[in-house]
C-alpha cells in the first residue's frame, strides 16, 4: 500500500485522519503494518467451514451467500452460529 505521506498528498487528507484510518483498518485485521517494510493487505482465507456447535463474531460486517444463492449481509458484532 502506498506510505501514509503518500496518502496524504494524494488525497489531500490531514496525516492525523490518513493515521486513524490504516488504525481501523489494522484493528479490523484488513491490513498488515511491518515496521520497516510498509503496510500491505492481510491475506485473508477464501473459506473457513464451520460445523454444528461452532460459533464465530464478525468484527466487520459480512456477508452470507446460502445454499438456495440467496445472499445477506449483517453488520459488525453479529454472532455467526451453525445449527444441525
Amino acid at each position: 500500500m502506498p506510505s501514509e505521506k503518500d496518502l496524504h498528498d494524494e488525497f489531500g487528507l490531514a496525516r492525523e485522519t490518513v493515521r486513524r484510518a490504516l488504525a481501523v483498518l489494522r484493528a479490523e485485521g484488513l491490513i498488515d503494518v511491518r515496521q520497516g517494510h510498509g503496510t500491505f493487505v492481510a491475506e485473508t482465507p477464501g473459506r473457513i467451514e464451520l460445523r454444528p456447535g461452532d460459533c464465530a463474531i464478525s468484527t466487520a460486517a459480512v456477508t452470507v451467500t446460502r445454499v438456495n444463492g440467496d445472499i445477506e449481509t449483517y453488520p459488525a458484532g453479529t454472532t455467526l452460529a451453525v445449527t444441525d
